[in-house]
């Protein structure tokens, strides 16, 4: 049977250009194609395809929270990350979200059908550029240091202007808290203010 698939990426051009390049291929079918990353989890509920490709960035829910919501759901769809963030360390806390695939939009055509075999056995798939910059953090011993699930609900709140005491209160955990979550985060992303915080929180689509 041909493998399955949904799109979702907020640019119209590339997302329909893939699809038309997808079922113009042997074996593979787009079902349906999302601008925002919510309509993609109705999708992947509607169709429960066996691979949904998505971008990290997309309006109303990032690429990353789409792989969360199936995950939890237990859907047996499995999640490609379509994305131009090169950042090891996006990559890595895709994977700790449960992405099955990180795949570069700078790659070839190539490279994403040999993802889609892969995952579509079981199997992970890196794009070789991020690998290599992955290697490069271990030989020189260093580590994409990727906050806690708490820590990045701090995070998103901060990004979304929320005060220390309006976060404790979502949060139900004491001012003091707020602040010890606000000291290692920022050490750990390497963020020296408020807006270094939106930066990281932007790119790794904590918020859009």
């Amino acid at each position: 049977m041909p493998i399955s698939i949904i799109l979702a990426d907020k640019h119209e051009i590339f997302r329909q250009g893939l699809a038309a390049l997808l079922n113009a291929t042997e074996g593979i079918t787009a079902l349906a194609q999302a601008d925002n990353g919510l309509d993609a989890w109705y999708l992947i509920q509607k169709y429960k395809p066996d691979i949904a490709i998505v971008e990290i960035c997309m309006p109303k829910m990032t690429g990353i929270e789409v792989a969360c919501k199936t995950i939890m759901a237990g859907l047996a769809t499995q999640i490609i990350l379509l994305t131009a963030q090169e950042d090891p360390s996006v990559a890595i806390y895709a994977q700790e979200a449960g992405v099955s695939g990180y795949v570069l939009k700078n790659d070839n055509f190539k490279n994403l059908l040999t993802a889609l075999q892969i995952i579509n056995t079981g199997s992970i798939f890196i794009s070789s550029d991020i690998c290599s910059k992955l290697r490069q953090l271990k030989h020189q011993k260093k580590t994409a240091a990727t906050p806690s699930p708490k820590e990045q609900e701090v995070i998103r709140l901060i990004a979304l202007g929320k005060s220390s005491k309006e976060i404790a209160r979502h949060m139900n955990i004491s001012p003091r808290t707020v602040d010890t979550y606000r000291d290692r985060l920022m050490n750990k992303i390497q963020a020296h203010s408020v807006a270094d915080v939106v930066r990281y929180a932007v790119r790794v689509g904590i918020v859009e």
